[in-house]
Formats: C-alpha cells, sequence, structure tokens
C-alpha cells in the first residue's frame, strides 16, 4: 500500500456531516512524494442500501421521497430509489439493512444477502455504503411502510416490474447511482 504522510487536519463544518480540511503529502507512483497539498473530506457516517424484489408481484419496491440536493440543478426532487438509509453509531450493519427495510417499505425480508460495498463519491466523500438484496412476499408484510414520522419521512412505495426494469432505467432523466447499480446487478444473475 502506498504511504501517505498528513501534516494537518481541522474540522471545517460539523453537523450531520463533518467537512474536514487536511494538508498532506501522498506517495508516487514513481517513489517520490507530492509536494504538500490540501484536500477536503465530507464526512458522514455509513449507510446501507437495499434492492427489496416482491416474489409474488415479480418487481422491485422502490421508494420515492423528496431529496434536497436535486433543487440545486433545477428537477423535480421527488427521487426514487432503493431502500436506504444510515448506519447509527454503535448499530450493526446488518441490523440497519433489515431495520430500512421494515421502515421504507413495511416487510420483513424473507431473505436477505450482503452484495458489495461502495463508497459514494471517494474523490470528496468519506461515506460507504453496503448494498444488500432482499426478498419479500405478502406473508411478511408487518406495516405499509412509508418511513418514520419522528424523521419527517414522507416515502411513496414504487413497484417497478422485473421485465420492465431496463426500459425504466433508461427513462430515467437523471437517476440514483445505489439504484441503478443494484438493478443491473440483479439483471446479470
Amino acid at each position: 500500500m502506498m504511504k501517505v504522510k498528513q501534516h494537518s487536519e481541522e474540522v471545517l463544518f460539523d453537523e450531520f456531516f463533518e467537512v474536514r480540511k487536511g494538508v498532506l503529502q501522498f506517495e508516487k507512483f514513481d517513489g517520490s512524494y507530492s509536494p504538500e497539498v490540501t484536500r477536503y473530506s465530507f464526512s458522514k457516517w455509513d449507510a446501507v442500501a437495499i434492492l427489496v424484489y416482491h416474489r409474488t408481484f415479480e418487481a422491485y419496491l422502490l421508494v420515492r421521497q423528496m431529496r434536497y440536493p436535486p433543487i440545486h440543478h433545477g428537477i423535480d426532487p421527488w427521487i426514487t430509489e432503493i431502500v436506504a438509509g444510515g448506519i447509527s453509531p454503535g448499530e450493526d450493519e446488518r441490523d440497519a439493512a433489515y431495520r430500512e427495510v421494515i421502515e421504507e417499505v413495511g416487510y420483513a425480508p424473507l431473505t436477505f444477502e450482503r452484495i458489495m460495498q461502495f463508497y459514494v463519491s471517494p474523490g470528496i466523500m468519506s461515506e460507504r455504503i453496503a448494498l444488500y438484496y432482499a426478498e419479500v412476499d405478502e406473508s411478511v408484510k408487518v406495516n405499509e411502510g412509508g418511513g418514520l414520522l419522528h424523521e419527517d419521512e414522507d416515502i411513496e412505495i414504487i413497484r417497478v416490474p422485473k421485465a420492465e426494469v431496463s426500459a425504466w432505467i433508461a427513462n430515467q432523466s437523471i437517476g440514483d447511482a445505489k439504484t441503478i447499480l443494484a438493478l443491473l446487478w440483479h439483471q446479470q444473475q
């Protein structure tokens, strides 16, 4: 593994996430070190994302909710995506994923499998997402889903038939990366 010499780091912002500023040098591929550079990190705790497949409906259960950042691009901020949420400090990753499925779509998974972990945007963000796959049917429906009121969630559940998922992805004017990744992964299985 190549080396990084970190000379300093300061937290510029700390509310829900952190913005850190670091001064460092990194080992280059020729073995020398870079000059001192300043880099920034948007630091947030890790998250889980779950592709939920309903066996009876032969459809993916996606969630649609308002997301603030798309407003900055002047587009519809109600984004359709797979179930996802943060892992609370000290919470087990698998427990967080299972909890999010129940909270957002209202089912206790019949099957539950960890697929992979990835960075959202490693050039600027520390957040990693652990991707899971879950299958459900009506026998494991425990509530109506829709998120948690005390977290100000307002979630609509969207069914996308498996047979139509390629067209659904292609028809997105702009999509959510974790959702596209998960759906394409499942189409390859």
